[in-house]
């Protein structure tokens, strides 16, 4: 302890008289401008004072003979789990970027995985071969600060593009490059989604947790992102690679809790999440969601959703997943797309204004208030264009009518809204990740959307502990090219 004293000392004798300065200057501001400016100044150099020290406490901690030996065994643990053998090359000069955007140099022990540089090796997978031990225990990948990533990450992911957040982190003091940003936000990215299936995988069961003993409403819906692909050829003018898009429709979720009375409860934020996977996937996340927070365990589950076939061929599953009993969980359609289909409907029977309008009308009263086989009837006694029409709708009635029964859900205090889900949709897809000329690489989307996501539901700091405990590096290694060759 008295090792960093002396070093907190030293740092704040070498800035003391540009502080003195600082505040000298504060103190004789006589308008707004100069004092903001005054102020700027100040918290500029106490952020350059946090990345002085940093550097010396990082360096420190790299010329102590036990916390490099410390840091070597944990790489060589991980490493000989992938059948690596690590050895250390000596120490480097490596530059670090910290929280408050400074860069400061440390020199550390670095280390390689077998077979090194005794012949010519394979290209290095996306961690390389080699790793900084003392900086990797500490958190400190991709040249950057954990709380560095984590910043930079939050904001790329809320900003409605990269400019936007450099510019947010520009006003905070943070400044950073385009491809950084993008780099350190991808890392964080992949961090995550490493945490998340590892955290799937390992969830054989539920646990208690803030839904338990709830009343749960779970809902999901799909939106649409443009995805990029990489195709062969010789790149474009100006070096650019060659690609082909499409668009995706990548699946979200939202859980939240409602009281007796069926309003949102504001207390317990709301989950959100998403993929670009198929229906099972999300499904598979919905699941595990509801199993890590004790939905498992609530007083009621609904299940709310639009008349998607996707949706509703999975509810059963989930319901045993969960191990609910039926008169716990309950499935209703959203109120509003029903009501959409009915003006639909309506549209096409060549009435008047005022008949489509009282007709649909009606059938939204008989919605709320009466049994579901009173607006069926007057569906299917409408004209249609065809027999093949007629019967898909009949289908539609028929199939969901127990779903549709939204007067006994409005009497048990059940949401018949999905609205919370494609709030969810607009917020985290289409304010940030869907636009003219945005296309991502499927990886990328899937990354931002899960960050997103979190951000959106008040949910980042739980998100942080999950990437903190699967930051570091991943081991991988390169056989020689003669090896490849035979």
């Amino acid at each position: 302890m008295q090792e960093f004293d002396e070093l907190f000392e030293a740092a704040v004798v070498a800035f003391r008289q540009r502080m003195v300065l600082a505040v000298k200057v504060m103190s004789e501001a006589r308008s707004a401008e100069a004092f903001c400016v005054a102020e700027r100044e100040l918290v500029g150099l106490a952020r350059e004072l946090a990345a002085h020290m940093t550097q010396r406490v990082v360096q420190t901690v790299s010329d102590d003979s036990e916390r490099r030996a410390e840091a070597l065994a944990h790489v060589r643990a991980r490493a000989a789990e992938r059948g690596i053998e690590i050895c250390s090359i000596g120490d480097r000069q490596t530059p670090v970027r910290t929280l408050g955007g400074q860069v400061v140099e440390v020199r550390t022990p670095y280390a390689i995985g077998k077979p090194w540089a005794s012949e010519p090796l394979e290209t290095r997978g996306g961690q390389g071969t080699g790793v900084y031990p003392v900086l990797d225990l500490l958190g400190i990948v991709g040249r950057s600060t954990p709380a560095l990533r984590l910043l930079v990450s939050r904001t790329v992911a809320e900003a409605n593009s990269v400019t936007s957040a450099r510019e947010l982190l520009a006003a905070g003091g943070v400044s950073i490059d385009h491809k950084a940003a993008l780099r350190l936000t991808y890392v964080v990215c992949e961090d995550a989604l490493g945490a998340r299936k590892q955290a799937m995988s390992a969830l054989k069961a539920g646990v208690p947790g803030e839904l338990s003993g709830r009343r749960v409403v779970a809902t999901v819906d799909g939106g649409r992102v443009l995805v990029r692909r990489r195709v062969a050829g010789r790149p474009k003018k100006g070096g650019r690679k060659r690609f082909v898009t499409e668009w995706r429709e990548p699946k979200v979720l939202t859980v939240y809790v409602v009281g007796d009375d069926g309003k949102r409860d504001r207390t317990v934020s709301p989950v959100i999440d998403g993929t670009l996977g198929d229906a099972d996937e999300v499904f598979a996340l919905l699941r595990y969601h509801l199993l890590r927070l004790g939905g498992h365990q609530a007083k009621d589950l609904a299940l709310v959703g639009d008349g998607a076939p996707w949706i509703w061929a999975r509810a059963d599953e989930l319901r045993a997943a969960l191990d609910l009993p039926e008169e716990r969980f309950h499935e209703v359609i959203d109120y509003f797309h029903v009501v959409e289909r009915l003006g639909e409907l309506a549209a096409l029977q060549g009435w008047t204004d005022d008949e489509r309008i009282e007709w649909v009308g009606s059938q939204k009263r008989a919605l709320k208030t009466l049994p579901v086989e009173h607006v069926e009837a007057a569906v299917l006694a409408l004209k249609f264009a065809s027999d093949e029409a007629h019967a898909r709708e009949r289908d539609f009635w028929s199939r969901n009518r127990e779903r549709l029964r939204l007067a006994d859900a409005l009497d048990a205090c059940i949401p018949i809204g999905s609205g919370a889900v494609e709030s969810s949709v607009r917020r985290v897809i289409n304010l940030r990740m869907k636009g003219p000329s945005i296309a991502w690489t499927e990886r990328h989307a899937e990354g931002v959307l899960h960050l997103r996501s979190y951000a959106k539901s008040a949910r980042w700091s739980e998100l942080e502990r999950v990437i903190l405990s699967n930051t570091g590096w991943h081991p991988t290694n390169r056989r020689p090219v003669s090896d490849r060759a035979a």
